[in-house]
């Protein structure tokens, strides 16, 4: 048996942003001027990058931050209409406050997200795969999905 070949790994800078994610060499950029950063991946996978402007002070509180999280989390459930939650994970990525959700779409698709909160703005990826779709590399692109490192 022959081992399969791995493929390149490339860090995507993101515009107006610390954050960055890795991506291998399988995903495509596609233009979307709407979105901070999209592409196409194998398999019909869909990967867009967006940015809203909002303060997130109760998500960098301790004492707040799971309840504005789970607020976050609602919001974003509400939107997918039908969507059946499979994962979620609150936490920090190098001290930024992040919100991790995995649904799975009425159609059978799944969506892996990630929402980082910095304090003036939020950024939010998410990677639409389709129905029977193993969604283990787009939970590694997920976990990528960062600011540097702390002194980086």
């Amino acid at each position: 048996m022959v081992a399969p070949a791995l493929l390149a790994l490339a860090l995507v800078a993101l515009p107006n942003t610390k954050a960055s994610l890795t991506l291998d060499t399988a995903w495509t950029a596609i233009t979307a001027p709407s979105l901070v950063a999209a592409y196409q991946g194998p398999g019909g996978a869909m990967l867009a990058v967006t940015r809203a402007p909002v303060p997130n002070p109760d998500a960098w509180r301790t004492r707040t931050r799971d309840a504005y999280l789970e607020q976050v989390e609602r919001g974003a459930l509400a939107q997918l209409r039908g969507g059946r939650r499979l994962a979620h994970h609150h936490g920090e990525a190098n001290g930024v406050p992040v919100l991790d959700l995995e649904v799975r779409r009425a159609d059978g698709a799944t969506i892996v997200l990630r929402y980082l909160l910095f304090r003036t703005y939020a950024l939010a990826l998410a990677i639409e795969l389709p129905k029977g779709a193993d969604a283990t590399g787009a939970r590694a692109i997920a976990a990528s999905f960062a600011p540097p490192e702390k002194g980086v």
